[in-house]
This record gives C-alpha cells, structure tokens and sequence, in this order.
C-alpha cells in the first residue's frame, strides 16, 4: 500500500515560502500598527487641545506653557505666586483627572514631597503610544542646573508632550545677524508683549490670553509631541540615557514647555543664524520630536490636530511658533 506524506524537499519549500509571505506581510502589519498608534497619539493631543479650550472658556485666560520661579512668575490666582509647574496640572479638571486635581496641592511646588502621591500617577492622555521609554522618570527637580532642589529619591510619571513656550528663548540666541526675532512667544507663553532682556530681567510675566495671538488661533501652535523625554533621542538614534535635564522637563507635572531650538543636520548643534535645516524629529531636548515616520504631530490655539513633516520649512515652522510678529501662514506643509 501506497504511503501518502510530505518529501522533505517539499516541507523546506513550503516552510521557505512561508518565510517569504511573513516577511512580505510584518512590513505591512507594522504599519497598519503604527499607522492606529499615531492616530490614537492624534486623538489625545486632540483632547487636550479641546481641554485647553474648555479652561480658556472656564478662566477667561489660556493655561501657560509654565508657571513659576523663574520662567513664569505668574499673578497670584490659582497657583501661588513663585511655585512652579505645568500646563498638565492646570488641564487635570479637564480631562477627566479631577480626582488627581484634588490630591495635587497647588500650594507647594510639584516636586515636593507631598505631592508624590499626585505626580507619580500616570496619565494615559500624556502619553504616545509609539514613544519609547519607560513611564516614569526617576529622580526630580525644579530646571535644568540647578544645585537646589534635587531630590534623586522621588519619582514622577512622564508625558510624551510640551506646550510650546518660544522659539529659541532664552537659550538660542543667534549668533550671526537674524532677520527673525529669536524669542518670538507663543500662545502659551506667559512672557508679556514688550518684554526683553534674559529671562527675569526685564521680563514681564502675565496669563497668557487668546488677544495676545494676533496672527490667528488656527496658525499658532499650543503643544507639539516631545516623546521620550527621560532619554535624549537625535535622528532616530538613542544619544544619552537618562539626561540630567530630564528630571524638570519630563514629567507631565515639571515644567511643562519647551523652547524650540533649530538644529543643524547632526541634530547636535543648534543653528548659529536661529533657522536651521533640521527642526522636527532630530532632537527631543529642544525640538519637536516623535517616533512616527516622517514627522510629528501637534495641536494648535483653535484645536486643530496636524501633522507636522520632518521636512517642513523652517520658516514657516517659526511663523506657527510665533503669535504676533504678523507672519501668519495659510501655506501647506
């Protein structure tokens, strides 16, 4: 009688064409993949800018990119005068965190030990689900530099995005002559119209409001994706674990903004004119920076979701930064 089976020629040719079907398909279902987690990356940045909305309705003014000592010392109101934080903190009411709101206490500063508790808990909406990175950033501390006010024993959970606060201000100062103003403010920056000088001198501070975005909401950015931040990422490519500057500008409850910088095409250096060729996905210290291919995704003042191209043109970048050097711009990207 007859046996009916496989040669082993035959099952190395069917494991081989096996092999070739799943390599053509992982490219295909990792995309798919991608393509759902940016979109969900898309609908968290689309409801904070509805909660921005919806504080601006509530307050009468914007929440500011950050407050407190000594990038945004704010009128007294809700938080205390000098106490430092974030634009996160303030948008917990509004996105249905009221219950963490409540276990913040608004009077001491958010790396204190009395609201470990609070900024310890994760917030799921401050978060991309294509970043990398774990959730939590170890160790804390008021800003960059600073000899005070480390605390390598307390922890925070970290988010994936940044109010925008300037362009270049107040690192990035040119150093060859600049058409642009290198501090031009955005919708959230609580530095007052008029201002100048090197962060307090010569600065004035007040809450940010809609009249002061004079080039138009639906052209002004309010928060970009920054992912990543416990780690410092340039071009694709992990450059340094677990950065200093981390500890301020990671966690959701810390500062809170970004200056953005422009970049150079090592995404290293920033550009010595204040516009560079490289300004979206080379650098998560100071740029906008994702993990999605070919750009980033951001919210604007009127709380339109759009997705910023690696390649989009840095002048028209610094216009959607800007709200009120009349540079508005309607131009694709």
């Amino acid at each position: 009688m007859r046996r009916i089976a496989f040669t082993l020629i035959e099952l190395l040719v069917v494991i081989g064409i096996v092999g070739i079907l799943v390599a053509l398909l992982l490219p295909a279902v990792q995309s798919v993949r991608e393509s759902t987690r940016r979109m969900q990356c898309q609908d968290r940045l689309r409801q904070i800018g509805l909660a921005t909305l919806l504080y601006e309705n509530t307050e009468t003014y914007l929440p500011a990119a950050t407050y407190g000592d000594p990038y945004g010392i704010l009128p007294t109101g809700n938080f205390q005068n000098g106490v430092s934080g974030s634009p996160f903190t303030e948008l917990l009411p509004y996105i249905e965190q009221r219950g963490l709101w409540e276990r913040y206490d608004r009077s001491l500063e958010w790396f204190h030990q009395d609201n470990q508790v609070a900024v310890t808990k994760a917030v799921p909406l401050y978060r991309c689900p294509s970043a990398v990175g774990g959730a939590t950033q170890q160790g804390i501390q008021r800003v960059v530099g600073a000899t005070q006010d480390v605390h390598l024993d307390r922890s925070a959970a970290v988010t994936d995005f940044t109010a925008v606060y300037s362009w270049g201000f107040p690192y990035a100062i040119p150093s060859t002559p600049f058409t642009r103003d290198p501090w031009a403010m955005g919708a959230l920056s609580p530095v007052g119209e008029n201002s100048s000088g090197f962060l307090g001198a010569g600065l004035s501070f007040k809450r940010p409001k809609r009249t002061m975005t004079t080039d138009g909401s639906s052209h002004t950015l309010t928060f970009i994706e920054q992912a990543a931040k416990t780690d410092t990422w340039v071009n694709g490519r992990l450059y340094e674990p677990s950065p200093s500057a981390a500890r301020a500008w990671a966690p959701w409850a810390g500062r809170g903004c970004t200056w953005i910088l422009s970049y150079q095409p090592d995404g290293l250096s920033w550009s010595p004119t204040g516009l560079g060729p490289c300004n979206v996905n080379c650098n998560n210290r100071q740029g906008i920076y994702s993990f999605h291919v070919g750009g980033a995704n951001s919210v604007f003042l009127d709380g339109s979701i759009r997705f910023l191209p690696r390649e989009i043109d840095v002048e028209i970048l610094y216009a959607l930064v800007s709200r009120s050097r009349g540079d508005h711009t309607g131009e694709e990207y």
